[in-house]
């Protein structure tokens, strides 16, 4: 998909939006309860499902500059049926953002949803709309098929991605080849999700590189502070 949009498939990126609602009732996200408390799980649900989106952002259309976003927890309390909690990480985040090229993007994800989920990647440019996965309908309403995308883009990559990602790591141990992440790249796509979360701490936009640097870190001390009393 990236390789696609790079090459100018859809023209300048100028909106990415993701939407992930989740139904749980109130029950636990995997039945794990941990990923509900932020002391637990680094952040809350937001930044384990984060993490992927916003890697997956940056890998399309560069970094991202500045982030706004609302937070909140709705579901004061979860159960499975054998256990009650009382959650200290967010459910809700809805986000705005800016890349350094100027793209805009709207990121929302939920586990506080009732009655219908919803999921969701759309990717529009100068030329057309990206969804991943599925397909391209450009400016003429012409559409360009996931297989056909693969075919013309990335026909050396194999389609498994277990195999993928293994056939990545040979070629970056004998090869020297980059590998697709780094470690530079997931502090990268760390620092856009803590960014959200400041914000809705603060209620100010903030910049990721403030985050990076530690120049800005309210919500992550309120993590650091429940880490330290967290029973595990």
């Amino acid at each position: 998909m990236a390789r696609a949009v790079k090459a100018g498939l859809i023209g300048d990126v100028y909106m990415i939006m993701d939407y992930a609602t989740v139904t749980l009732g109130r029950s636990f996200f995997a039945g794990t309860a941990w990923r509900h408390m932020k002391g637990r799980a680094g952040a809350g649900w937001i930044i384990d499902h984060g993490v992927h989106r916003t890697h997956f952002f940056t890998e399309v259309n560069g970094p991202i500059q500045e982030v706004f976003s609302y937070t909140r927890i709705f579901e004061k309390e979860l159960n499975d049926g054998e256990t009650t909690i009382h959650p200290t990480g967010e459910d809700t985040s809805v986000t705005v953002f800016r890349f350094e090229n100027g793209g805009l993007g709207h990121w929302m994800c939920s586990t506080a949803a009732h009655g219908e989920k919803t999921d969701g990647v759309w990717i529009y440019g100068g030329k057309g709309c990206l969804r991943p996965g599925q397909h391209v309908t450009l400016e003429d309403k012409s559409i360009v098929t996931h297989s056909e995308i693969i075919q013309r883009y990335a026909p050396d990559v194999v389609e498994n991605p277990f195999a993928h990602s293994y056939i990545e790591l040979w070629e970056a141990i004998a090869e020297q080849k980059q590998p697709i992440s780094s470690a530079e790249r997931g502090l990268e796509a760390l620092g856009v999700v803590f960014a959200a979360l400041e914000s809705g701490h603060t209620g100010q936009p903030v910049s990721v590189q403030d985050i990076i640097r530690g120049e800005k870190h309210g919500y992550e001390d309120t993590v650091l502070a429940e880490m330290k009393t967290a029973r595990f």
